[in-house]
Protein backbone atom coordinates (compact mmCIF):
# COMPACT_ATOMS: atom_id res chain seq x y z
CA UNK A 1 0.00 0.00 0.00
CA UNK A 2 1.36 3.35 -0.97
CA UNK A 3 2.63 5.52 1.85
CA UNK A 4 0.18 8.11 1.12
CA UNK A 5 -3.15 6.01 1.62
CA UNK A 6 -4.71 5.42 5.27
CA UNK A 7 -3.96 2.29 7.26
CA UNK A 8 -6.57 -0.54 7.16
CA UNK A 9 -8.25 -0.45 10.20
CA UNK A 10 -8.81 -4.20 10.86
CA UNK A 11 -10.59 -5.28 13.40
CA UNK A 12 -9.67 -9.20 14.54
CA UNK A 13 -12.60 -10.41 16.57
CA UNK A 14 -13.26 -14.10 16.56
CA UNK A 15 -15.65 -15.41 14.73
CA UNK A 16 -15.36 -13.42 11.98
CA UNK A 17 -12.27 -12.99 9.61
CA UNK A 18 -12.89 -9.93 7.27
CA UNK A 19 -13.66 -7.15 9.52
CA UNK A 20 -12.48 -3.70 9.17
CA UNK A 21 -13.61 -0.11 10.41
CA UNK A 22 -14.08 2.45 7.44
CA UNK A 23 -12.61 5.30 9.71
CA UNK A 24 -9.09 7.44 8.97
CA UNK A 25 -10.59 7.50 4.71
CA UNK A 26 -9.20 11.10 3.57
CA UNK A 27 -11.59 13.68 2.12
CA UNK A 28 -10.56 15.59 -0.99
CA UNK A 29 -11.78 18.64 0.65
CA UNK A 30 -10.42 17.67 3.83
CA UNK A 31 -10.84 15.76 6.86
CA UNK A 32 -11.59 12.19 7.18
CA UNK A 33 -13.90 9.51 7.92
CA UNK A 34 -14.57 8.96 11.39
CA UNK A 35 -13.86 5.84 13.23
CA UNK A 36 -16.50 3.66 14.92
CA UNK A 37 -19.32 4.86 12.59
CA UNK A 38 -18.93 2.04 9.97
CA UNK A 39 -18.12 -1.02 10.26
CA UNK A 40 -18.06 -3.64 7.01
CA UNK A 41 -17.65 -7.55 7.54
CA UNK A 42 -17.87 -10.71 6.31
CA UNK A 43 -21.31 -13.17 7.92
CA UNK A 44 -21.92 -12.53 10.99
CA UNK A 45 -23.54 -16.01 11.93
CA UNK A 46 -20.18 -17.50 13.93
CA UNK A 47 -20.03 -14.74 16.55
CA UNK A 48 -19.25 -15.75 20.12
CA UNK A 49 -20.90 -14.28 22.89
CA UNK A 50 -18.10 -12.67 23.80
CA UNK A 51 -17.58 -10.84 20.25
CA UNK A 52 -21.21 -9.98 20.12
CA UNK A 53 -21.02 -8.01 23.57
CA UNK A 54 -18.24 -6.33 22.42
CA UNK A 55 -19.58 -5.39 19.49
CA UNK A 56 -22.68 -3.85 21.15
CA UNK A 57 -21.30 -3.12 24.37
CA UNK A 58 -17.77 -1.75 22.80
CA UNK A 59 -18.07 -0.67 19.78
CA UNK A 60 -21.47 0.54 19.89
CA UNK A 61 -23.50 -1.21 16.96
CA UNK A 62 -26.89 0.29 16.97
CA UNK A 63 -27.65 -1.16 13.11
CA UNK A 64 -27.11 -3.97 11.07
CA UNK A 65 -27.46 -3.44 7.07
CA UNK A 66 -27.27 -7.38 5.81
CA UNK A 67 -26.95 -7.59 1.87
CA UNK A 68 -27.28 -11.19 2.01
CA UNK A 69 -30.14 -12.71 -0.23
CA UNK A 70 -33.31 -14.59 1.72
CA UNK A 71 -32.02 -17.80 0.12
CA UNK A 72 -28.75 -17.38 2.56
CA UNK A 73 -30.81 -16.15 5.95
CA UNK A 74 -33.09 -19.11 5.86
CA UNK A 75 -30.50 -21.51 5.17
CA UNK A 76 -28.33 -20.15 7.72
CA UNK A 77 -30.98 -19.23 10.29
CA UNK A 78 -30.95 -16.24 12.74
CA UNK A 79 -27.28 -15.19 13.63
CA UNK A 80 -26.40 -14.45 17.71
CA UNK A 81 -27.07 -10.66 16.89
CA UNK A 82 -30.00 -11.15 16.34
CA UNK A 83 -31.16 -12.07 20.23
CA UNK A 84 -29.81 -8.02 20.79
CA UNK A 85 -31.82 -5.20 20.54
CA UNK A 86 -30.42 -4.12 17.28
CA UNK A 87 -31.99 -2.45 14.20
CA UNK A 88 -31.72 -4.95 10.98
CA UNK A 89 -32.15 -4.34 7.29
CA UNK A 90 -32.31 -6.82 5.18
CA UNK A 91 -31.46 -5.74 1.64
CA UNK A 92 -30.62 -8.02 -0.76
CA UNK A 93 -28.33 -7.32 -3.94
CA UNK A 94 -30.83 -9.93 -6.20
CA UNK A 95 -34.11 -10.01 -7.33
CA UNK A 96 -35.63 -12.85 -4.28
CA UNK A 97 -37.87 -16.22 -5.36
CA UNK A 98 -38.23 -15.55 -8.63
CA UNK A 99 -37.81 -18.47 -11.05
CA UNK A 100 -37.00 -15.38 -13.90
CA UNK A 101 -33.60 -15.22 -12.21
CA UNK A 102 -33.31 -18.42 -10.78
CA UNK A 103 -33.72 -18.21 -7.19
CA UNK A 104 -36.20 -20.76 -6.14
CA UNK A 105 -38.61 -20.30 -3.43
CA UNK A 106 -36.60 -21.62 0.03
CA UNK A 107 -40.33 -23.02 1.25
CA UNK A 108 -40.05 -24.85 -1.79
CA UNK A 109 -36.64 -26.65 -2.59
CA UNK A 110 -34.73 -27.46 0.58
CA UNK A 111 -31.55 -26.70 -1.13
CA UNK A 112 -31.87 -23.84 -3.20
CA UNK A 113 -29.23 -22.32 -5.31
CA UNK A 114 -27.24 -18.93 -4.84
CA UNK A 115 -28.30 -16.58 -7.16
CA UNK A 116 -25.11 -15.84 -8.55
CA UNK A 117 -23.59 -19.55 -9.24
CA UNK A 118 -24.29 -19.63 -13.01
CA UNK A 119 -22.76 -15.83 -13.40
CA UNK A 120 -19.60 -17.21 -12.07
CA UNK A 121 -18.73 -20.29 -14.42
CA UNK A 122 -15.13 -20.37 -15.80
CA UNK A 123 -16.25 -19.56 -19.52
CA UNK A 124 -17.95 -16.09 -18.53
CA UNK A 125 -14.70 -14.81 -16.76
CA UNK A 126 -12.62 -15.83 -19.55
CA UNK A 127 -14.30 -13.88 -22.10
CA UNK A 128 -14.04 -10.15 -20.44
CA UNK A 129 -11.51 -11.45 -18.10
CA UNK A 130 -12.02 -11.22 -13.49
CA UNK A 131 -11.50 -7.77 -13.15
CA UNK A 132 -14.31 -6.15 -15.99
CA UNK A 133 -16.36 -9.47 -14.83
CA UNK A 134 -16.79 -8.41 -11.58
CA UNK A 135 -17.58 -4.67 -12.32
CA UNK A 136 -19.86 -5.78 -14.41
CA UNK A 137 -21.61 -7.64 -11.70
CA UNK A 138 -21.45 -4.72 -9.21
CA UNK A 139 -23.29 -2.67 -12.11
CA UNK A 140 -25.69 -5.79 -11.95
CA UNK A 141 -26.72 -4.61 -8.30
CA UNK A 142 -27.54 -1.25 -9.40
CA UNK A 143 -29.52 -2.68 -12.43
CA UNK A 144 -32.00 -5.20 -9.98
CA UNK A 145 -31.69 -3.53 -7.01
CA UNK A 146 -31.54 0.28 -6.75
CA UNK A 147 -33.84 0.43 -4.65
CA UNK A 148 -32.24 -1.58 -1.74
CA UNK A 149 -28.94 -0.05 -2.23
CA UNK A 150 -30.29 3.49 -1.68
CA UNK A 151 -32.03 1.87 1.27
CA UNK A 152 -28.75 0.71 2.33
CA UNK A 153 -26.61 3.59 2.56
CA UNK A 154 -30.01 5.47 3.83
CA UNK A 155 -29.62 2.93 6.85
CA UNK A 156 -25.67 4.14 7.25
CA UNK A 157 -26.78 7.75 7.37
CA UNK A 158 -29.57 7.21 9.67
CA UNK A 159 -28.52 4.82 12.20
CA UNK A 160 -27.96 6.47 15.83
CA UNK A 161 -24.78 4.26 16.62
CA UNK A 162 -22.22 2.51 15.12
CA UNK A 163 -23.16 0.37 11.59
CA UNK A 164 -22.25 -3.18 10.64
CA UNK A 165 -22.54 -3.54 7.28
CA UNK A 166 -22.44 -7.19 5.68
CA UNK A 167 -23.14 -9.96 2.95
CA UNK A 168 -21.52 -13.40 3.45
CA UNK A 169 -17.40 -12.85 2.32
CA UNK A 170 -17.77 -8.90 3.05
CA UNK A 171 -16.49 -8.26 -0.09
CA UNK A 172 -18.77 -8.04 -3.44
CA UNK A 173 -21.82 -6.55 -1.82
CA UNK A 174 -20.29 -5.26 1.21
CA UNK A 175 -17.54 -3.94 -0.99
CA UNK A 176 -19.43 -1.71 -3.60
CA UNK A 177 -22.29 -0.12 -1.08
CA UNK A 178 -19.18 0.86 0.98
CA UNK A 179 -17.48 1.91 -1.86
CA UNK A 180 -20.13 4.33 -2.82
CA UNK A 181 -20.95 5.73 0.51
CA UNK A 182 -17.44 6.76 0.76
CA UNK A 183 -17.24 8.18 -2.34
CA UNK A 184 -20.66 9.96 -1.53
CA UNK A 185 -18.84 11.79 1.12
CA UNK A 186 -16.28 12.56 -1.30
CA UNK A 187 -13.17 10.42 0.23
CA UNK A 188 -10.44 10.49 -2.16
CA UNK A 189 -11.14 7.62 -4.87
CA UNK A 190 -7.53 5.91 -4.48
CA UNK A 191 -8.36 5.27 -0.54
CA UNK A 192 -12.14 3.47 -1.75
CA UNK A 193 -10.33 1.45 -4.24
CA UNK A 194 -7.42 1.20 -1.38
CA UNK A 195 -10.16 -0.42 0.68
CA UNK A 196 -12.05 -2.59 -1.40
CA UNK A 197 -8.57 -3.91 -2.41
CA UNK A 198 -7.83 -4.62 1.38
CA UNK A 199 -10.12 -7.43 1.32
CA UNK A 200 -7.52 -9.43 -0.84
CA UNK A 201 -5.24 -9.51 2.39
CA UNK A 202 -8.29 -11.98 3.98
CA UNK A 203 -9.53 -13.54 0.68
CA UNK A 204 -7.92 -16.85 1.49
CA UNK A 205 -9.31 -16.76 5.14
CA UNK A 206 -12.60 -15.69 3.58
CA UNK A 207 -12.76 -18.68 1.64
CA UNK A 208 -11.54 -21.24 4.03
CA UNK A 209 -14.73 -20.02 6.30
CA UNK A 210 -17.18 -20.15 3.84
CA UNK A 211 -16.09 -23.34 2.23
CA UNK A 212 -17.32 -25.05 5.55
CA UNK A 213 -20.21 -24.05 5.50
CA UNK A 214 -23.57 -26.15 3.86
CA UNK A 215 -24.86 -22.65 2.23
CA UNK A 216 -21.61 -22.03 0.56
CA UNK A 217 -19.56 -25.14 0.04
CA UNK A 218 -20.97 -26.51 -3.16
CA UNK A 219 -20.80 -22.91 -5.11
CA UNK A 220 -16.97 -23.03 -3.46
CA UNK A 221 -15.40 -26.23 -4.59
CA UNK A 222 -15.73 -25.45 -8.33
CA UNK A 223 -13.34 -22.57 -7.72
CA UNK A 224 -10.09 -21.21 -6.22
CA UNK A 225 -8.81 -18.94 -4.07
CA UNK A 226 -7.91 -16.67 -7.22
CA UNK A 227 -11.39 -16.88 -8.33
CA UNK A 228 -12.37 -15.11 -4.88
CA UNK A 229 -9.99 -12.14 -5.26
CA UNK A 230 -10.97 -8.39 -5.37
CA UNK A 231 -8.65 -6.49 -7.82
CA UNK A 232 -8.17 -2.94 -7.16
CA UNK A 233 -9.16 -2.48 -11.17
CA UNK A 234 -12.72 -3.93 -10.51
CA UNK A 235 -13.81 -0.74 -8.45
CA UNK A 236 -11.90 1.15 -10.50
CA UNK A 237 -14.01 0.25 -13.07
CA UNK A 238 -17.41 0.41 -11.50
CA UNK A 239 -16.77 4.10 -10.23
CA UNK A 240 -15.95 5.07 -13.97
CA UNK A 241 -18.59 3.63 -15.34
CA UNK A 242 -20.76 5.77 -12.82
CA UNK A 243 -18.61 9.03 -13.71
CA UNK A 244 -19.31 8.12 -17.90
CA UNK A 245 -23.08 7.06 -17.81
CA UNK A 246 -24.98 8.44 -14.06
CA UNK A 247 -22.74 11.77 -13.63
CA UNK A 248 -20.96 9.55 -10.83
CA UNK A 249 -22.28 7.92 -7.72
CA UNK A 250 -24.01 11.21 -6.46
CA UNK A 251 -25.86 11.39 -10.02
CA UNK A 252 -26.92 7.42 -9.73
CA UNK A 253 -28.08 7.87 -6.31
CA UNK A 254 -30.10 11.15 -7.02
CA UNK A 255 -31.47 9.56 -10.28
CA UNK A 256 -33.01 7.09 -7.76
CA UNK A 257 -34.65 9.53 -5.31
CA UNK A 258 -31.42 10.30 -3.22
CA UNK A 259 -32.22 13.71 -1.84
CA UNK A 260 -29.92 16.49 -0.28
CA UNK A 261 -30.82 15.85 2.82
CA UNK A 262 -29.90 12.14 2.41
CA UNK A 263 -26.54 13.06 1.22
CA UNK A 264 -26.39 16.00 4.69
CA UNK A 265 -26.88 13.07 6.83
CA UNK A 266 -24.80 10.73 4.96
CA UNK A 267 -21.84 13.48 5.39
CA UNK A 268 -22.46 14.02 9.06
CA UNK A 269 -22.22 10.51 9.73
CA UNK A 270 -19.09 9.27 8.19
CA UNK A 271 -17.28 12.80 8.49
CA UNK A 272 -18.23 15.21 11.31
CA UNK A 273 -16.23 14.80 14.17
CA UNK A 274 -18.70 14.89 16.83
CA UNK A 275 -21.41 11.92 17.30
CA UNK A 276 -24.96 12.36 16.20
CA UNK A 277 -27.37 12.55 18.90
CA UNK A 278 -29.15 9.00 19.46
CA UNK A 279 -32.57 9.84 18.62
CA UNK A 280 -35.86 8.32 17.94
CA UNK A 281 -36.22 11.59 15.48
CA UNK A 282 -32.54 10.05 13.87
CA UNK A 283 -34.17 6.53 13.17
Amino acid sequence: MSADLPEIGWIDLPGVVNMRDLGGKPAVDGGSTVAGRVIRTDNLQDLPADSVRRLVDEFGVTDVVDLRTNVERTSTGDGPLKAEQLTFHELSLYAEDSTEHGIPDVDDDPDPSLPWQDDFTAESKQAIGHEQHLAEHYSGYLERRPDNVVRALRAIAQAPGTVLVHCAAGKDRTGTICAMALTEVGVDRAAVVADYDATNQRVELIFQRLATTPTYAADLATQEVVDQTTPAGTMRRLLDFLDAHHGGVHGWLVSQGWTDEDHERLVAKLLATEPRENTEENR
